[in-house]
């Protein structure tokens, strides 16, 4: 009760967003009073509402509130030259150091290259300059440029600004020169970080002996021994993630609990006593916990193991409500801001789930589970007791797989819009999988330690094949109708006939969905890390779950890399220029690699070419796509002239996409004199034949303008003349790096435009 309490005080501070009072510490007193006086649970709640608002208030002021992170907002969006005097730290994504980047600890701030340092307190996310490398503690002085973390630029996406704000950094600092002040040889948290490291590589070192021509299988035991995914790859974790066993994949509560398993049966083994038992293993697993990224459910998990052990230490009784509430308070007075990650969420949920349902299921379950009731036990054969002890198991196995899955499913639904149905069927084989694979590795790590080689090169052999058969397994659940869905969860009113999103992707890449009533069209995919980033959130955000079509308008893989992942979603026809894929193009291209997918002459890939139109009906609404180039008799060597240019009708608005067309492409539209009239134009960037004519902006006449720009590459960035024919003609333009992705909703009346990141909008109205 008093863990709910704490909880719903955290959410009460992060709604009022404000930090703690006078008035707030002035009721803390009589309230620390009442709890001493009564020495009852309930007299303790308003002590532990106030004084979970008043840190969670302390915590905001240290983060969202801090005032470097208000300077920064109030001034214009563009890095800052400052000196810094900080305590540098190793940075960790998840379990792994990154040596590019540090942690620092300021101390100090100087404004510009010049000037006195100022007190200020705050931590920041630095990266390191080329070759540079964080060996040794202490307090260093860095010259850079500091920014603010950039947020979302397209419905769905991931938040960096939050996310950073969460984990107690504000800002980011790209240093250009770091010099050692004053070294420290007495700093524990920097020594710890190291030590962590340390024992990192010799664990992968020890579970890689003898499997390391089996980079695959190897990376998926590193992925569930110490959280490693990276190394596996994004198709094992989406096959993992898609059958709604992530949580194996992944360091997680379930590795700990199984670890501590294994670790009192060899220390029973071994003859130790309870005391010393008991101390190993707590040991053990908060030191597995820390090595590991101390992720809330694995820090959870380990207090509660040694909640439990220490009551059986002291001959106490313990209650899994009990420790899972004294887990929530310590671990929300350690950082109150873990309640907002959905890990933290996801470990309590389930683990609350499984407590308060599994048992009763059980229960219902034992008429199944034991032996006849009018059998006596005494003359059971070893048959009957050999099924009862499997009954039992797979009855514990499923019922707590169940309890699982609805305790997780809110969750998973508010935070991801997915529900796993399968997930309920994979547990009950790649959890067992995953227990045997953990008492594998603790066995290759002991005779690692213990200089017994074959042992451990035997051990590591067969963990190699249960990781193939754990991927192996995953995949084909994952692939079963209906293991996963993506439901739309967007409580709003009805949304218009007709949407179109053009999606802002770093790198000059382009995409765009339209949706026309139920169906649903995708003009170019970008790169595989956009689809990653973007599309597939975009996708799980407004419930997508299968597309009609993909129009794919030229072979640049920043465009189309992603287009075999596309077609996974459902079974979307395929369109493309006629002349793709082109005759001179190398195997390894975009649309070579696509035609190991779909055949070239069959009824999914369609080549389209000037004065085509393509249906995007609907049961409400009617929407053509015309294309008006390329013919099949032009001949260009580059892609981007090659480039689909499609008009799309979209009831009584017109949209002109354009691409990476050039110079060229618009010279020979203009010549063929086609209608280009349209009420907005969507352009991209030729790298070498720019484009955005005056002529063919004044033939288009658009209403509104959106652009795709990159202003890291000079190729990339908006042509000026574009920018001055908008500013002289009153077209607003929106540049995709500043407005973020550009959601259209169109109706009989006109299309309401909206800039995801700027907010800005703007209304056409519909065409005579």
């Amino acid at each position: 009760m008093l863990g709910i309490v704490a909880v719903i005080g955290v959410i009460i501070a992060d709604g009022e967003a404000r930090v703690p009072g006078g008035s707030l510490f002035a009721l803390l007193l009589p309230a620390l009073f009442i709890g001493l006086w009564r020495r009852h649970w309930a007299a303790w709640v308003p002590f532990t509402l106030l004084a979970f608002m008043a840190l969670h208030g302390a915590r905001l002021q240290q983060t969202f509130e801090h005032p470097l992170r208000l300077r920064l907002l109030a001034q214009p969006d563009r890095p800052v030259n400052v000196g810094l005097k900080a305590r540098l730290y190793p940075w960790t994504e998840g379990a792994e150091l990154d040596e590019a980047r540090a942690v620092a600890e300021i101390t100090e701030l100087r404004w510009g290259n010049g000037g006195d340092f100022l007190p200020l307190m705050a931590r920041v996310k630095v990266t390191l300059p080329v070759g540079w490398q964080l060996e040794e503690a202490g307090v260093y002085e860095i010259a850079g440029e500091l920014s603010l973390p950039k947020p979302p630029m397209n419905p769905g996406q991931f938040d960096p600004v939050d996310f950073s704000l969460r984990n107690g950094w504000i800002a980011h600092v790209l240093a250009q020169k770091v010099e050692l002040v004053r070294g420290e040889r007495f700093s524990p948290k920097f020594h710890l970080l190291y030590w962590a490291e340390a024992s990192r590589q010799w664990i992968t070192e020890a579970l890689s002996l003898g499997i390391e021509d089996r980079a695959e299988d190897k990376a998926v035991l590193l992925a569930m021994a110490l959280g490693a995914s990276d190394a596996a790859g994004d198709d094992i974790e989406d096959a993992f993630r898609d059958s709604g066993t992530l949580h194996i994949f992944a360091v997680s509560g379930l590795h700990v609990v199984m670890l501590a398993v294994v670790l009192a049966f060899g220390l029973r083994w071994l003859g130790l006593g309870k005391t010393r038992t008991v101390g190993w293993i707590i040991g053990i697993v908060f030191a597995y916990a820390y090595i590991t990224g101390w992720r809330p459910s694995a820090a959870r998990a380990a207090f509660m193991i040694a909640i439990v052990l220490g009551a059986l230490r002291w001959n106490r009784k313990s209650d899994v409500q009990n420790s899972l509430g004294f887990a929530v308070l310590v671990l929300l007075l350690w950082d109150t801001h873990q309640l907002f990650q959905p890990g933290f969420q996801l470990s309590f949920l389930v683990l609350w789930a499984i407590a308060g349902l599994a048992a009763p299921m059980l229960q219902r379950m034992r008429v199944w589970t034991e032996l006849d009731a009018f059998l006596p036990p005494t003359l059971a054969s070893w048959q009957q007791w050999c099924g009862r002890w499997c009954r039992r198991q797979f009855a514990a196995l499923a019922c707590t797989s169940l309890a699982a899955w609805l305790g997780s499913l809110p969750l998973t639904l508010g935070h991801f819009q997915t529900v796993t149905p399968v997930g309920l069927l994979a547990n009950l084989l790649l959890v067992p999988m995953s227990g045997f694979s953990i008492g594998v590795s603790c066995v290759s790590l002991v005779a690692a330690g213990a200089g017994l080689s074959p042992l451990q090169e035997l051990a590591n052999w067969l963990n190699a094949w249960i990781a193939r058969g754990m991927v192996l397994s995953a995949a084909w659940f994952a692939g079963l109708p209906g293991a996963n869905v993506t439901l739309d969860l967007r409580f709003e009113k009805a949304p218009p006939p007709m949407e179109m999103q053009v999606f802002h992707l770093s790198g000059g890449g382009s995409a765009g969905h339209v949706r026309v009533d139920q169906s649903h069209w995708l003009i170019d995919t970008g790169n595989v890390p956009g689809w990653r980033r973007v599309l597939r959130p975009f996708f799980r955000h407004q419930g997508i779950n299968a597309l009609d079509g993909v129009f794919l308008t030229h072979g640049d893989s920043a465009h189309v890399g992603a287009a075999t992942l596309a077609l996974k979603m459902g079974q979307p026809r395929v369109f493309t220029s006629v002349l793709e894929p082109w005759g001179l193009d190398p195997k390894f291209t975009s649309f070579r690699l696509l035609s190991d997918f779909a055949d070239e002459a069959g009824v999914i890939w369609s080549r389209r070419q000037a004065g085509d139109q393509v249906p995007l009906p609907g049961p409400s609404a009617q929407a053509t796509l015309s294309v008006l180039h390329p013919l099949s008799t032009d001949f260009y060597d580059r892609s981007d002239d090659r480039g689909l240019v499609m008009m799309l009708q979209l009831g009584r608005t017109r949209v002109l996409w354009l691409g990476d067309a050039g110079f060229i492409t618009e010279k020979r539209l203009l010549e063929r004199g086609g209608d280009l009239r349209c009420d907005v134009l969507v352009r991209g960037q030729h790298p070498v034949d720019p484009g955005g004519q005056t002529e063919l902006l004044i033939a288009a006449d658009p209403k509104v303008v959106i652009s795709t720009s990159d202003s890291r590459f000079l190729e990339e960035t908006i042509p000026q003349r574009v920018r001055e024919h908008c500013k002289m003609k009153g077209i607003p333009l929106f540049d995709l790096e500043i407005s973020g992705s550009v959601g259209i909703s169109i109706t009989a009346d006109g299309a309401r435009l909206r800039g995801y990141r700027s907010g800005e909008e703007i209304f056409i109205p519909a065409r005579p």
